[in-house]
């Protein structure tokens, strides 16, 4: 947790934007892919809400309605990609384990069209309690598979 506080308080010297060094929160440059991850990893911190609140941070500042609404290079599609997962409130931190950690989701709600003719209806309510079809998610983590089965997550 300390770590990840000084990382993303102690702000870079001579950021240099051509090297992907643009959009930072300290020494966090949201343009620079590889990076996506680390605000998500306050989940595995004594300071989750920590992480809620830099995402919220990032969606909020980093992307817009507008011509010039993403900072950064959206190479193959990262940066959509993160916003995206992150708009509705989880992402795959490590994509090979089939998890996804729960963040904050950035809407009121969503509905994801699955496979099948199943869906996936998202509220936001604001709480930290996470459920997922009236269950609750305490570890912070959901599967792939709970996730392609459809049904609904509330925050």
């Amino acid at each position: 947790t300390a770590q990840l506080d000084s990382f993303f308080t102690i702000q870079a010297q001579n950021p240099n934007k051509h090297l992907g060094q643009e959009a930072l929160i300290g020494q966090y440059a949201h343009g620079n892919e590889p990076s996506h991850h680390v605000a998500y990893l306050y989940s595995y911190s004594d300071k989750p809400d920590r992480g809620r609140e830099i995402i919220t941070k990032i969606c909020s500042e980093f992307y817009g309605n507008n011509s010039n609404g993403m900072i950064g290079n959206d190479d193959c599609g990262q940066m959509s990609a993160w916003y995206i997962f992150s708009t509705l409130g989880f992402y795959p931190v490590n994509p090979v384990s089939g998890e996804y950690i729960i963040g904050q989701p950035q809407t009121k709600s969503a509905i994801v069209h699955l496979k099948d003719g199943k869906i996936l209806k998202i509220t936001n309510n604001n709480t930290k309690l996470v459920t997922l079809n009236g269950l609750q998610v305490s570890d912070l983590k959901l599967t792939h598979k709970q996730v392609s089965t459809g049904g609904l997550l509330n925050f």
